[in-house]
Parts: C-alpha cells; structure tokens; sequence
C-alpha cells in the first residue's frame, strides 16, 4: 500500500512540472507568445508603410 502511495504521489510531482504549473513558466511562455505577435506586427507595420509610401509617390506623380 505504501509503494502504490509512493508511486502515485511520484507519478503527480513528475506530471505538475510543466512550463504551465510554475508561474515563471506560465511568464515565459506569454512572453514568447507576446514576443511573435509583436514580430508580426511589426512585419505587418513595414508592409503598412511601404504601401503609404507607395501611394505618396502616386500622389506627388499626379501633381506633377
């Protein structure tokens, strides 16, 4: 009875040591996630401005 008591309170420590059952665990992982949605928007800001620019090239052409 005791080994099985062992066993399943070992079984319980190895399973509630993920990345979601610590609070720096749960910390790094939204700063990851934070981290990539930033990058795209980032990457979708650089598009943003390119077409702006784009568009203000056009604008000065039909000026001219």
């Amino acid at each position: 009875m005791k080994r099985i008591a062992i066993t399943i309170i070992s079984l319980l420590a190895l399973t509630s040591c993920g990345k979601n059952s610590s609070p720096d665990g749960r910390a790094q992982l939204r700063d990851a996630e934070l981290s990539q949605r930033i990058d795209k928007l980032e990457k979708k800001q650089i598009v943003i401005l390119d077409s702006m620019r784009l568009l203000n090239e056009k604008i000065e052409a039909i000026k001219n």
